[in-house]
């Protein structure tokens, strides 16, 4: 029997299909829960896709994190906004179903706010999509008001 840690990391510049692949299943497994369709993301070309994963994997301005057990179980990113840049803007959070109801969306998120706070963010926020109670209770219950 194999036996895998869940670890949870930045993703590393050049990861384009790490990245890509969890992103398009997040896209398909969780439609409803982003403004980003499948369809949209699928067609969008290598060039696009690396500039996000490079940008997103060194700097202060945004960062992608991955959680990983025998393969992705979750992703989320966060962004510094450009109008107030003490802020940023958490993104793509997704957690495979199979981990949903333990606590690795809570890890994930975690992983997120030590990274804003090492980065000089004093304020996080996210937005949910009408109808999305599940991620509106997650968010509530981690810390995050209306």
């Amino acid at each position: 029997m194999t036996i895998y840690m869940r670890k949870i990391r930045r993703i590393e510049i050049g990861e384009v299909e790490l990245y890509r692949e969890t992103r398009l299943k997040s896209l398909r497994e969780s439609p409803n829960a982003y403004s980003s369709k499948y369809d949209d993301a699928a067609s969008r070309s290598e060039e696009s896709w690396r500039s996000q994963v490079d940008a997103s994997a060194a700097g202060g301005d945004r960062a992608t994190f991955i959680m990983l057990d025998e393969h992705p179980v979750g992703l989320a990113a966060l962004y510094r906004s450009e109008n107030c840049p003490r802020d940023g803007e958490l993104i793509q959070v997704w957690i495979a179903p199979e981990e949903r109801g333990g606590s690795a969306a809570a890890e994930l998120v975690e992983e997120i706010f030590r990274w804003a706070a090492d980065n000089g963010f004093l304020r996080v926020r996210a937005e949910v999509m009408p109808g999305n109670s599940r991620a509106l209770r997650f968010f509530e219950k981690n810390g995050f008001t209306r």
